[in-house]
């Protein structure tokens, strides 16, 4: 026989409580490893051409 693929989740009696502890938990972790997608900083080569190069 097949199994549902359903898993037992234990019962949280505050659940709004332990999904903020989680969200606070995961920003933190975010802001620790910093913003590694973060793009690099614009010069003014990105916003023109040179047109000196004669």
């Amino acid at each position: 026989m097949q199994d549902s693929g359903a898993k037992y989740v234990a019962f949280d009696p505050e659940p709004e409580r332990t999904f903020k502890q989680r969200l606070k938990a995961a920003k933190r972790a975010k802001a620790a490893m910093g913003d590694e997608r973060q793009r690099p900083r614009r010069t003014m080569g990105d916003y023109c051409k040179r047109s000196d190069a004669e």
